[in-house]
C-alpha cells in the first residue's frame, strides 16, 4: 500500500468513526419566550413519603395527614382559598398528602395568570413568575391571590427581575425545574425548594387546546390508570352515587357520593381495593373507556374480543379551558369514584403520528378519595 492510499483508507475510517459516534449536545433555550401559552398542571404528594416523618410522641398531626374538608378551613399552617390555585398552593406549602389539577397561563415574558373560577377562560390574575435560562431549568414562584388574606392589589403589573417586585399572592412557594419536552408537546417538571414543601413535585403540561375545549374534544378509546387511598371509614365501593360541587380539585375535596350502598371491591374490575390498614384502604383503576364526544363514558361493542375485561363508563364535562369533571364507573364491581381533571397534550404514540395524544390528569374529588392518575388516547 502506497503512502497515498494509506491517508485515504485513514481518513475514511475517521470519517466513518465520526457519523458512528453520537454527539453530545446540551439543549439550551432562549429564554421566558420558550414558555408561553396554557398549561395543565397537575400536582401531588404520595403518602408513602411522610411514612416516618412525624417522630413517634411529638405534635405534627397523624402519620399521613391529609386534606381537611371543605378545602380553605383547615388542613395545615397554610390555608389555602377554595380556588385550583389555592389548593395547589396549600398542598405545595403543608406537609399533607396531597393532588391537585387546574390550569395556569404562561405569557412568554416571564408571568404566570391564572383564574380564581374553575372552566371560565378569564385568566388575568398574576398567580406567580418564571424565569428561563439558557440550559432549559427554570426557577418559578407561584402563590394564592385569591383568599382572604390575598388581596389582588398590585397584582396587575410589576417586572420580573427589575425594580417591582410582581405581587403572587399570599403564602408564595419557590420551585425550580427543567423544560423536557417542546414542539408537539410541552412539558415542564418542577420541585418545591422549601423545607416543608419536601416529596411534592408540580408538571405543566400544554393544554389540548387554547380556548375552545368542549366535550367533542375527549372522543375515542382511552386507557385508564390511578392509584389512591381511601381514608379510614371510606366506602370502597359505591353504587348509585352522584357527583357534587364543580371547585373542588384537589384529592378528597369538592365532590359528594350519596344514596350508596357498599360492598367489599373484590375480584378483577377496573377498581380493586387493597387490604385495609389503620391508615386507610389504598386502592388502583385500571381499565378502558371508549369516550363517544358527547359526554358519555361507553364500553367496547359487544363483537371487541379483548383478554382484558376492566371496562368503565359514565359522563364527563369539559370546559372550554380544557379542565372537567367526569364519573368514572366500573361495571363488574358497580364502584363510581368522581375526578376533576384537566386535558393536556402529550407526545405522539410513535414516529408516524405528527398529532400529540389526548390525556386527562386527573384526581379523585369524592370525600376521603385521595389520589390522582391519568386517562391516554390509545
Amino acid at each position: 500500500m502506497n503512502l497515498k492510499t494509506f491517508y485515504s483508507t485513514m481518513a475514511s475510517l475517521l470519517m466513518s468513526a465520526s457519523l458512528l459516534t453520537p454527539k453530545l449536545e446540551a439543549r439550551t433555550c432562549s429564554g421566558n419566550a420558550d414558555v408561553i401559552g396554557s398549561y395543565g398542571f397537575t400536582a401531588s404528594r404520595a403518602g408513602f413519603f411522610l411514612l416516618g416523618a412525624t417522630p413517634p410522641g411529638t405534635a405534627g398531626g397523624p402519620l399521613i395527614p391529609v386534606p381537611i374538608i371543605p378545602p380553605g378551613t383547615g388542613g395545615g399552617a397554610v390555608i389555602g382559598s377554595n380556588t385550583p390555585i389555592g389548593s395547589l398552593v396549600a398542598g405545595l406549602a403543608n406537609r399533607n398528602a396531597f393532588a391537585s389539577v387546574g390550569r395556569i397561563f404562561a405569557d412568554g415574558m416571564g408571568i404566570l395568570y391564572a383564574s380564581s373560577t374553575t372552566g371560565t377562560l378569564t385568566t388575568n390574575t398574576i398567580v406567580g413568575t418564571y424565569i428561563v435560562s439558557s440550559d432549559c431549568s427554570v426557577t418559578m414562584t407561584i402563590g394564592d391571590p385569591f383568599g382572604s388574606k390575598g388581596s389582588q392589589t398590585g397584582s396587575t403589573g410589576g417586572i420580573v427581575g427589575g425594580t417591582t417586585t410582581v405581587f403572587v399572592g399570599t403564602n408564595p412557594i419557590s420551585l425550580e425545574g427543567l423544560i423536557v419536552t417542546s414542539g408537539v408537546s410541552d412539558e415542564i417538571d418542577l420541585v418545591p425548594t422549601g423545607s416543608n414543601s419536601l416529596g411534592a413535585s408540580l408538571t405543566l403540561i400544554k393544554t389540548s387546546q387554547f380556548n375552545a375545549c368542549s366535550n367533542a374534544s375527549v372522543n375515542g378509546s382511552y386507557s385508564v390508570i390511578g392509584q389512591g387511598l381511601l381514608t379510614p371509614g371510606t366506602s370502597t365501593t359505591t353504587i348509585g352515587g352522584t357527583t357534587g360541587g364543580t371547585g373542588g380539585t384537589t384529592g378528597g375535596l369538592g365532590g359528594t357520593t350519596t344514596g350508596g350502598t357498599t360492598t367489599n371491591a373484590t375480584g378483577t374490575g377496573a377498581f380493586v381495593s387493597g387490604v385495609t390498614g389503620s391508615l386507610g384502604t389504598p386502592f388502583l383503576v385500571f381499565g378502558r373507556t371508549v369516550a363517544d364526544g358527547a359526554g358519555n363514558l361507553l364500553t367496547d361493542v359487544p363483537s371487541t374480543t379483548s383478554p382484558v375485561k376492566r371496562s368503565i363508563t359514565g359522563t364527563y364535562t369539559v370546559n372550554a379551558d380544557c379542565t372537567g369533571t367526569a364519573r368514572l364507573q366500573d361495571i363488574s364491581l358497580g364502584v363510581v369514584r368522581n375526578v376533576s381533571f384537566v386535558l393536556v397534550s402529550q407526545g405522539p404514540a410513535n414516529l408516524l403520528q405528527t398529532v400529540a395524544r389526548q390525556t386527562l390528569e386527573f384526581v379523585f374529588i369524592d370525600p376521603g378519595v385521595l389520589g390522582s392518575g391519568e386517562a391516554k388516547q390509545q
